[in-house]
């Protein structure tokens, strides 16, 4: 994004490629991706491979973004986009696939919209579709974006112009792949949800990450005692490829970005409100730093519509806490965003939540603190105390230890 929108706290990135690309693994998904991921028979494969440079950054909000979304086709199913459906007295002039791809790009697009608050403009979307034969194992990202360039008749693309290229024969083992920064986005899986995630690397967002440290042990902070999930936020599309209610992007994600919600400073000592009663309060997150590590807080009220594949203690409202840095914990991989401090299994706290830890079930997770918590933040001489969490605001302080 352009240089007067970046965070002071910019810098914490400068260990990581500014211009890479970003390989997704093939993992679950909406159910719509699902059955066409096993109608094509995609591998569900796990590799990740280093990647080229990119252009320059494409979130300029004075850009207004245009996808032009081209697939390619298989040499034996030469219908495989334009057939129209039979079955039904609801065909259109699209056929199945590509009305599905189309319907993709709507969803994606009112995704960005509504979480950029509106900052986010783009223009009417173009689809083209390869020849039979254009769709082939190669395994080769720049050659699919070669030629879907050549069939949309484009020798170069444009700042703000978002090129997706649908391969469904590659053997890359990816999901998709976006460029950080960047104005391509590779698909072999090309739900919604793909999408979205795809193009968030191209607005300039890495994995929404989690970390757990060995016994709930945070204050031993360091790469031996503690290990980063780069998919580990489960609330964040941009570390989760599952479609729910409730998935969308943490206010940390969008803070760093779209600066929408824009975080307010953490005066030490203060009791401090986070209010989620309406989302364009600019009280929802707040950020705190200390020796280039930068700590987010904000506030999830868990909803009864929650359809995430993990398992959590409890529904209870938790204040959860994000931070960014130090370098070591980007060593599992390059793309590693905002990191979602999470507990699990003996290491829940249970004179808070007094639940006998003999009883517990296995595979529990805490994302959040709860009311009466207190804890040091990792890397820094400072302990979170959560006063109360009520049905939309929580009262914290930040104090000095």
């Amino acid at each position: 994004m352009g240089r007067q929108f970046e965070p002071v706290w910019a810098h914490s990135f400068k260990f990581l490629p500014k211009y890479a690309q970003i390989l997704d693994l093939i993992h679950g998904g909406d159910c719509m991706k699902r059955i066409f991921a096993a109608v094509l028979g995609l591998a569900l494969l796990t590799s990740i491979v280093p990647a080229t440079a990119a252009s320059k950054a494409q979130n300029e909000w004075a850009t207004t973004h245009k996808i032009v979304y081209v697939g390619l086709t298989p040499k034996d199913q030469p219908n495989f986009w334009t057939e129209n459906e039979t079955d039904t007295t609801t065909a259109t002039s699209d056929g199945a696939m590509l009305a599905f791809a189309k319907e993709t790009v709507a969803n994606t697009i009112a995704f960005w919209k509504q979480n950029s608050r509106g900052k986010m403009k783009f223009a009417t979307s173009k689809f083209f579709i390869g020849k039979a034969g254009t769709a082939t194992e190669r395994c080769d990202s720049s050659a699919d974006v070669k030629a879907a360039m050549k069939i949309a008749g484009l020798k170069s693309v444009p700042i703000g112009t978002h090129i997706v290229v649908v391969n469904v024969y590659d053997t890359c083992g990816y999901a998709g792949l976006g460029a950080f920064g960047g104005n391509s986005v590779n698909l072999r899986s090309f739900g919604t949800t793909t999408l979205i995630h795809e193009l968030g690397h191209n607005f300039g967002y890495y994995h929404s990450s989690a970390m757990y440290c060995k016994n709930s042990d945070f204050k031993k902070f360091n790469a031996t005692n503690c290990s980063v999930d780069e998919y580990g936020d489960f609330r964040d599309l941009m570390g989760n490829d599952e479609w729910c209610p409730d998935t969308t992007l943490s206010a940390t994600q969008r803070a760093t970005i779209f600066h929408t919600p824009l975080a307010k400073s953490v005066k030490i000592g203060a009791e401090l409100t986070l209010d989620v009663s309406n989302m364009s309060t600019d009280r929802i997150i707040y950020e705190f730093g200390y020796k280039g590590n930068w700590y987010f807080f904000e506030y999830y009220v868990p909803s009864v519509n929650r359809c995430m594949s993990f398992s959590s203690i409890l529904y209870a409202p938790q204040i959860q806490v994000r931070m960014i840095g130090p370098a070591w914990t980007v060593a599992k991989g390059n793309s590693v965003g905002p990191i979602l401090i999470v507990r699990s299994d003996s290491d829940l706290p249970t004179s808070v939540v007094n639940v006998d830890p003999e009883m517990l079930p296995r595979d529990l997770t805490l994302t959040g603190f709860l009311e009466g918590e207190s804890f040091q933040l990792p890397g820094a001489p400072y302990t979170l105390t959560v006063k109360s969490t009520g049905s939309t605001s929580a009262v914290f302080t930040l104090a000095k230890n």
